[in-house]
């Protein structure tokens, strides 16, 4: 999959990510770990310590089972996202529980090819149903999944509004 030259134009980052970005111009979207994705989540700030409070062993615990996928987009050889998700509910669902791109590669593409190969996994599957959580304090993921057609199915309120998550699902089309 090809970065259709945003890599070329990648600001922001170290010497050694614009060289790679200029030397591949591509990002590719492959299998990855509960590891991998640990690792990831813990380069990103928005999570707060997120992926220090889920810890490595719930990363692995979550992502286990023969319904887990972890995806992984790769800039050359460096790994500057991730979207991790399961069958959490049972239902014919599919849960996407964490997911991310490292701050220094954001407005490139990368997060919406992530959740395109997601969705074309998640509907290869048969699920019929994805649902995605997010606080409410993160405002450009919220506008990100609306543009992507999520809509807002349930607010669970916590003890101030930006604490508060959003629950968005999206009906699948299967393929």
């Amino acid at each position: 999959m090809t970065l259709d030259g945003a890599a070329a134009r990648h600001q922001g980052g170290s010497d050694q990510q614009a060289s790679v970005a200029a030397a591949t111009d591509a990002v590719r979207i492959t299998r990855g770990s509960p590891v991998e994705a640990w690792r990831l989540a813990g380069q990103i700030a928005e999570f707060g310590g997120e992926a220090e409070t889920h810890g490595l062993e719930i990363y692995r615990r979550r992502l286990a089972g023969a319904s887990a996928l972890v995806l992984i987009a790769n800039v050359g050889d460096r790994p500057v996202g991730f979207k991790a998700g399961y069958d959490r509910f049972q239902d014919g669902s599919w849960y996407s529980w964490m997911g991310g791109v490292l701050e220094s590669w954001r407005g490139q593409g990368i997060a919406q090819r992530l959740l395109e190969a997601q969705e074309a996994w998640v509907a290869r599957q048969g699920y019929r149903l994805l649902y995605v959580k997010t606080r409410n304090q993160h405002k450009r993921m919220i506008a990100f999944l609306a543009m992507n057609g999520y809509d807002i199915l349930r607010l669970e309120e916590k003890s101030t509004a930006e604490d508060s998550r959003i629950l968005f699902g999206k009906v699948i089309n299967l393929i």
